[in-house]
């Protein structure tokens, strides 16, 4: 999960030359329905995103299937679907918070909101998350929906942690939301991880670096490649290394920083500081 700076392109622009285009066949259908696309437009971006309070934009069945295809063979006019795709090779995914991205995805998906097919502050950067989410957008309590990341300032704050418990070679392994719960973003994240993250293969990512990490510390933290001369010390490594990948992949909620904030629990910190002091390690050795 990260935070992004909108699109800035033109949307109306697009839409004046788009449904003007007497060369294309949604001619002159889609023109009728330019000022009510704009409008729709408009009342999205006033909501900031919210999908639980961006209206539904009602078009015909003809003209929703020429605004689905128009984004997957986008004209001159919505040339910039083109170069977001190209541009969307994010170091890390906006929705689910993994180390790639590649795709566009749909916040409010085509099939069931056509008239935001081609509506640039619809389309995010993603990864194969984006055939894996649920599909309702909403919940059925209060404040539960999807995430956006051009509007949800509350995703530049930490806000997914892993949890392990059973530690040893095969801990188990859990996400958990660290925002606290006064938050009034608070509902809508809990929905966003269960609907998005949850969906992904993050638990196995987790397991694979925990296993890493036992068979050489310093993979997970290069500072361990010197043994730490104290429990604080260690602590401060793990800090430092999570500080350093929250910058590098511009996101505090990527998986390998979900991953560092989860070694930073005290009782994780505890057994590791106790695997490392283990009699008859080798500085430096495996921990278990």
């Amino acid at each position: 999960m990260k935070k992004l700076a909108p699109p800035t392109y033109d949307d109306n622009a697009a839409l004046d030359s788009l449904g003007s285009n007497k060369r294309l066949d949604s001619y002159p259908r889609l023109l009728h329905h330019l000022p009510k696309l704009k409008a729709g437009y408009a009342h999205y971006v006033a909501a900031n995103g919210n999908v639980s309070a961006v209206q539904p934009v009602t078009i015909s069945k003809v003209t929703a299937r020429f605004l689905r295809g128009y984004y997957g063979s986008p004209p001159a006019a919505l040339s910039y679907i083109t170069t977001m795709r190209e541009e969307s090779d994010s170091n890390t995914c906006p929705m689910c918070g993994s180390l790639h991205s590649g795709t566009l995805d749909h916040v409010m998906d085509k099939d069931s909101h056509p008239a935001f097919s081609v509506f640039t502050q619809n389309l995010v950067p993603a990864c194969k998350c984006n055939s894996k989410r649920l599909k309702p957008l909403v919940g059925a309590n209060p404040g539960e929906r999807i995430l956006h990341p051009y509007f949800d300032t509350v995703l530049a704050q930490r806000i997914v942690a892993a949890r392990f418990t059973d530690l040893g070679p095969v801990p188990h392994v859990e996400t958990r939301i660290v925002l606290d719960a006064t938050d009034p973003h608070y509902a809508a994240t809990i929905f966003h991880h269960n609907s998005v993250v949850m969906r992904t293969s993050i638990h196995g990512y987790l397991a694979r670096n925990w296993a890493a990490m036992l068979r050489r510390p310093a993979l997970a933290v290069p500072d361990l490649k010197r043994d730490p001369i104290s429990r604080n010390e260690m602590v401060a490594m793990i800090q430092n290394e999570r500080d350093r990948t929250d910058d590098a992949r511009e996101s505090r909620n990527n998986w390998d920083s979900v991953y560092l904030s989860g070694l930073l629990d005290d009782d994780v910190i505890d057994w590791l500081y106790q695997q490392i002091g283990r009699p008859g390690r080798r500085p430096g050795g495996p921990l278990f």
